[in-house]
């Protein structure tokens, strides 16, 4: 391993950018006529336009959206012909937030069930069972599922996240680097390989009043952890010359080992950026078209009064921007309403299909409306069906980084607890199983079904119940012995009057005997 600190950290400072394909040159390629023959592929150059991790908060936030952009989307100047003045008149703006409901119902999806963990050996012993309940509750008292939840929740609305695990005074422990907090994230990787080689996060630090103060960048590799720091205010021209250009230099201001066999990194990132990506376009369009409508109705929405003839001067000076007014006219003039335009059924139909296009486009599902009771947990599944697609092809993406964040945990705590070497030669299958509104009445049956019939085991029936805690075998082994116990102190209780009673029924038969012989 290279060592880090001879690295200058501007090479560490790099990463793919985030972008998006746009349609110059779409199937503008040449014609071919005549046989076709082997022929070398055209140099087609797919251009595409650059997005930042910025530009993904500014969609998650109401605020930030493109509507509420003065300069794409400007207010209307009129003039007025008597004076001349130029005034402006705002235009409606709606956002919404359509992106937080599809973050919500992705990571619901994808986290509302705990990661699944099983005993894999073909023989399970009390040892064994032992050592599993022991990582299971452990994951538990780490608060694993919550960084898992913080993991996924970042890549979702912002491309990419991490896990860095760390032992402090032999204790395991996490934290979850987000661009949404403030990091920088920069994975580097072994070219041959393809596994992660180092792994370096950027941060700031900044005063009440939004100054930064300092930057720091923290880097770790297979064995060591890293931490570089520079003072981000420039004291002179020179120092402002040198940040301008980026030649700075950050110095190594701390650097230990961090006690891990891997680099305790459980990074992931998504290419194409947050999960509402291929849902913006179409939101921005509702957004655009909602506001249109607003507008229609704030021009047309109300009846607009008209009035013919001279009136009087108490006619001309009242405001006529709504419907009720009190009028005087006089015997030649004439009071009407101008028949208003109807364009809500176009709108209608152009933003109710815009919604369903902003659920379909990143498999959401609407949430239904029920009109009857409990639902066959089939029908659920159906109308649901493309949000549990989807859930399902994540569980297999995020199953790399699920990988690394199980050993990062299991050496981390197998350390803390003294049971690495048991964690390690345990063979604890653990997999993510997508979350489905389901009928757990149904559910039970059929675990109770299949337990009667012989074909699954209690011990599965008992992971798989949603009722059932991580150590609930455990739990109902320890009620089967205590139950076999209280057994045996009752039989033995019997055996013992039984046998009380049965030496007072022989003494009584002798004292009878002897008073016979007598």
């Amino acid at each position: 391993m290279e060592n880090i600190e001879k690295f200058k950290v501007g090479e560490l400072l790099v990463k793919k950018p985030f972008f998006r394909t746009i349609s110059t040159g779409v199937y503008d390629h040449p014609v071919i006529s005549g046989k076709l023959n082997m022929a070398p592929v055209p140099n087609d150059n797919v251009e595409r336009k650059l997005v930042t991790q910025e530009d993904f908060l500014r969609e998650l936030d109401p605020l930030g959206h493109a509507i509420n952009n003065r300069e794409l989307f400007p207010d209307i100047w009129r003039q007025n012909e008597e004076d001349g003045k130029w005034y402006i008149e705002e235009i409606p703006r709606y956002a919404i937030s359509y992106e937080l409901i599809i973050l919500t119902k992705h990571l619901t999806h994808l986290c509302g069930n705990d990661v699944r963990f099983e005993l894999s050996d073909k023989k399970v012993t009390d040892e064994t069972n032992e050592i599993y309940n022991n990582f299971v509750l452990g994951w538990a008292n780490k608060n694993m599922e919550i960084a898992w939840y913080k993991l996924c929740k970042s890549v979702k609305s912002t491309g990419d996240g991490a896990i860095i695990g760390f032992l402090d005074n032999g204790k395991f422990g996490w934290k979850v680097l987000s661009f949404a907090n403030g990091d920088i994230l920069y994975p580097h990787y072994d070219k041959y390989t393809g596994k992660l080689k180092y792994f370096a996060r950027k941060f700031s630090e900044y005063d009440e009043t939004g100054v930064q103060l300092k930057e720091y960048v923290e880097v770790w590799d297979d064995t060591n952890y890293y931490r570089f720091a520079n003072n981000a205010k420039a004291n002179n021209i020179v120092d402002k010359v040198k940040n301008l250009f980026k030649v700075s230099g950050f110095e190594l201001e701390e650097s230990r080992r961090h006690g891990f066999e891997m680099i305790p990194v459980a990074y992931y990132r998504d290419d194409f950026g947050p999960c509402w990506t291929f849902s913006q376009e179409t939101i921005e369009n509702y957004e655009i078209a909602f506001s249109n409508l607003a507008q229609s109705n704030h021009d047309f929405g109300l009846p607009i009064m008209y009035l013919k003839g001279e009136g009087s001067e108490e006619v001309s000076s009242r405001d006529l921007s709504y419907a009720s007014k009190i009028m005087l006219l006089p015997t030649d003039g004439e009071i009407g309403f101008v028949n208003k335009q109807d364009a809500s059924a176009a709108y209608k139909t152009e933003i109710d299909k815009l919604e369903e296009l902003s659920y379909k486009q990143s498999f959401a599902v609407k949430t239904p409306e029920l009109k009857s009771g409990d639902t066959p947990g089939v029908s659920l599944k159906i109308m649901y069906s493309d949000a549990y697609e989807k859930a399902m092809i994540d569980s297999n993406e995020y199953d790399e980084v699920l990988d690394t964040l199980v050993d990062i945990y299991s050496f981390g705590y197998g350390v803390e607890s003294g049971n690495q070497l048991a964690f390690r030669n345990t063979n604890i299958r653990h997999y993510i199983e997508p979350y489905i509104h389901r009928n757990e009445t149904e559910l039970t049956t059929n675990l109770n079904t299949s337990v009667v019939g012989g074909f699954l085991s209690k011990q599965t029936a008992s992971e798989k119940s949603p009722y059932a805690t991580p150590n609930e075998w455990e739990r109902i082994q320890r009620e089967n012995k205590e139950e076999q116990q209280h057994e045996l102190l009752l039989q033995e209780e019997k055996v013992n009057i039984q046998n009380d009673a049965n030496v007072e029924m022989q003494e009584q038969l002798a004292d009878i005997e002897v008073q016979k012989e007598e």
